[in-house]
């Protein structure tokens, strides 16, 4: 079985693809803003990081995918996508949390807080340490909360935060106005999916890399109760 990573992202309006050799070297990296169209530009964004990697379907080993949080469609076409190819391909397919997979593409010590846009104030977000071995130490852990409450929870560490994300570029005001809190990358980009879940698989930490999505809220289209 080839030791190549097929990693995707969808979890948001920006849409990733990348390809890591078994060693984690970066292949190919396909990035699109792709608000919701995630679902016609999967298929070719798939095919164009093969191209430039110059590698076939077979030479897929294994897929990394981030389950959530985020859109829950987004993360719906991800999965699907992911376990459809695993099966055509026979190749196990890993979901990764990817707010945690964030913080551990950053490789100083310290607190990390990665949050992606939920809309209106929210974020989905969460607060991780940093450590010189390991995956990083959940400090906060995942959820959907207004990124004012979230920083004001962070703040009671008494550190500096890095804030990274998509929703940085939304809240910039928000987080500006917190003095402990830095700003980091707005897009962590794919590649970070299948890092982690060799991590994982190194720190035996399987049980990380369930492909059972984690949506935090339910989706805007469910059904309203009506009162009365």
């Amino acid at each position: 079985m080839s030791g190549n990573w097929l990693c995707i992202e969808t979890t948001g309006d920006l849409l990733g693809v990348a390809l890591l050799g078994a060693d984690g070297a970066l292949l190919a990296d396909v990035e699109q803003e792709a608000p919701r169209l995630h679902s016609a530009r999967l298929v070719p964004a798939i095919a164009e990081a093969l191209r430039l990697a110059g590698l076939s379907q077979a030479a897929v080993g294994q897929i990394a995918v981030d389950r959530g949080p985020g859109s829950y469609t987004g993360i719906r076409i991800g999965l699907a996508a992911a376990e459809a190819m695993g099966q055509g391909l026979g190749i196990p397919v890993f979901g990764v949390p990817g707010l945690w997979a964030s913080a551990a593409s950053r490789s100083l010590e310290g607190l990390y807080a990665p949050a992606l846009d939920a809309r209106r104030e929210d974020a989905f977000c969460a607060l991780y340490e940093v450590r010189r071995k390991g995956l990083p130490e959940e400090r906060i852990g995942p959820g959907m909360r207004p990124m004012r409450e979230f920083l004001e929870e962070c703040r009671s560490f008494g550190r500096p935060v890095e804030v990274m994300g998509d929703a940085v570029r939304r809240h910039e005001e928000i987080v500006r106005g917190f003095a402990f809190a830095r700003i980091g990358p707005s897009q962590m980009g794919a590649a970070r999916l299948g890092l982690f879940a060799m991590r994982a698989r190194e720190e035996a930490l399987d049980d990380a890399l369930s492909t059972a999505a984690l949506y935090l809220r339910p989706p805007a289209t469910a059904p309203r109760r009506l009162d009365g």
